[in-house]
């Protein structure tokens, strides 16, 4: 993992996460919170059951997620993908594996200084919050689209 922290401030504010919100507010998590980060086609971003501790935005590059040592259950291929949101559950594991299935670019965010930011300005807080609603809801609908499309065993 490479990781650094020269004129990427930028791209912040191309996610979709943060689109149109206090920039302010922004920017103190881009100065508190944010790392760019790289990953090497095949590298482990994080393992399932690890602790959650920071939140992924992915800026390039192709992500797979895998649940208990399974084939990909979800790839995240578009900027803007969000992973590793578990961290933003109080005292939170993984719950998928995360590996680089391309070189990868991403916006590393410390979930602790996030939640500080959070306290600090609730309003903003519940947007992002009701942001991640948002993605966690069509991802959901994406798996159950995937299940149902399976033949039934029985």
């Amino acid at each position: 993992m490479n990781e650094k922290t020269e004129d990427w401030e930028i791209r912040i504010k191309e996610i979709d996460l943060f689109k149109d919100l206090d920039f302010k507010v922004m920017e103190e998590i881009a100065d508190t919170a944010c790392t760019e980060v790289t990953y090497d086609k095949g590298t482990v971003v994080f393992s399932e059951g690890d602790s959650a501790n920071a939140l992924f935005l992915l800026y390039e590059g192709v992500v797979d997620l895998k649940v208990g040592g399974e084939k990909t259950v979800y790839s995240l291929t578009e900027k803007s993908d969000i992973f590793g949101w578990s961290s933003l559950v109080a005292d939170a594991n993984y719950t998928a594996t995360a590996i680089a299935n391309t070189d990868i670019q991403a916006i590393k965010i410390d979930a602790r200084k996030l939640n500080r930011v959070f306290n600090a300005n609730p309003l903003f807080g519940l947007e992002i919050y009701r942001r991640l609603s948002a993605v966690f809801n069509k991802r959901l609908a994406n798996i159950y689209g995937l299940l149902l499309s399976v033949p039934s065993v029985l």
